[in-house]
């Protein structure tokens, strides 16, 4: 297999690849991530009620991602992965052309969540892949520390394009898609048989059960960063977009460290460690999104809001601990990207169905709605810390 020398590093071509494709997607998420809830309120005129419906739909394929991911287990991870970001990549650029009208949005971004949410166990099962001993989690780390500075570039770009340019959502959107197209055909110069083959499409482990808990757990947590906190800054706080794309570069500045530090510390303290200090993190963040503006004057409040915002989101970074507990779990790496896809739809369960209640709890009550919301986050927290807490691994195993 070819390799590349750069410093002291040596890297195979097929890590050249998947780290090309990595900073590709970074391009990709930083568009969705600060542009996605602007469009849908200054473009497309969304209510939070229609804003939160639309993450049932949305939601729809990582609900499905496990059986979408044994229907094509014969093409192996990296076919697949080149397979979900090309149908990912031409949903996000219909998304971003889409004129107006609620179901014409809801199609295409099924049709874009259906890439992203297939690509997503193989991207954990990928990165760790390319790791050598224990240092998984250092090699995760890694790989998302490339994939976050491509999106400090991107979102650097966007900021300045949105301030001065006042550039339409649609190029924003359209580089978003380009970007995930050509991480697609990255893909297709990987060599097919880099992961270990699946055995089984379908795979359920007794050895697995917290794993599988705590990806439900996750699909309540991820819905606070994913759609509340943006919807919070842009309705309670009246923030352009231009504040969004600036929180978000300060994210993936920061993510560039962060993250690999991240991933060494799992590999270090242990997954339940991470897993655990993250809870207690977001715990602190839900009660600075529910009660800053209670407690505050607004403009100290927003500074609360921005910070709890960027400490969530460095955090959500955790979930490479509970995809490394899989692999540290196992013995069979053909079970890691099937048991991840089990996960990630097991997440969905939650995620589909807790932004329309949610949704329904802010909009009932006009100007507190949002304080409802929080406070059920700090109960996720809470429990999020509890099972966390109960993770072991091998030795730490309790005895039957």
């Amino acid at each position: 297999m070819k390799e590349f020398r750069i410093g002291k590093m040596v890297l195979t071509r097929d890590l050249m690849l998947f780290m090309v494709a990595s900073a590709l997607l970074g391009v990709t998420t930083a568009v969705e991530s600060s542009s996605f809830a602007n469009r849908l309120l200054e473009d497309l005129n969304f209510t939070i009620t229609q804003r939160t419906l639309l993450e049932i739909p949305r939601e729809l394929p990582g609900l499905l991602v496990v059986f979408f991911a044994g229907a094509l287990a014969f093409l192996g991870d990296v076919r697949t992965a080149a397979v979900a970001n090309i149908i990912g990549g031409v949903g996000l650029l219909a998304f971003g052309l889409v004129p107006s009208g609620y179901w014409p949005v809801v199609f295409t971004m099924v049709l874009y969540s259906t890439g992203q949410h297939l690509y997503m166990p193989i991207q954990g099962a990928l990165a760790m892949s390319f790791a050598k001993g224990d240092n998984i989690g250092r090699r995760l780390g890694e790989i998302q520390g490339i994939n976050t500075a491509a999106m400090i570039v991107t979102a650097a770009t966007l900021y300045l394009l949105y301030r001065f340019l006042n550039i339409p959502f649609v190029v924003s959107f359209s580089i978003g898609a380009a970007a995930m197209l050509m991480a697609g055909v990255a893909f297709l110069f990987m060599s097919p048989s880099h992961t270990a083959p699946r055995k089984q499409r379908f795979i359920y482990r007794k050895k697995f059960k917290l794993y599988y808990v705590l990806s439900i757990i996750n699909g309540a947590r991820k819905q606070i960063t994913i759609t509340f906190v943006p919807w919070l800054l842009i309705t309670v706080y009246n923030q352009p977009v231009s504040t969004i794309t600036m929180l978000f570069f300060i994210v993936s500045a920061l993510n560039v460290f962060f993250r690999p530090w991240l991933g060494g510390l799992i590999d270090r303290k242990g997954e339940r460690f991470v897993l655990t200090l993250e809870a207690g993190l977001l715990l602190v963040a839900c009660c600075g999104f529910a009660f800053a503006k209670l407690l505050f004057p607004e403009s100290v409040a927003l500074m609360v809001v921005c910070g709890c915002y960027i400490i969530d989101n460095l955090f959500a970074g955790a979930g490479m601990a509970r995809t490394t507990y899989v692999r540290r779990m196992t013995d069979d790496p053909s079970e890691v990207s099937a048991t991840l896809s089990l996960g990630i739809s097991l997440d969905h369960v939650i995620s589909m169905s807790m932004p329309a209640f949610a949704g329904i709890l802010w909009s009932s009550n006009v100007g507190t709605g949002y304080v409802y919301v929080f406070a059920g986050g700090l109960v996720i927290s809470l429990l999020n810390m509890l099972l966390a807490n109960r993770i072991r691994i091998g030795s730490q195993l309790p005895r039957p």
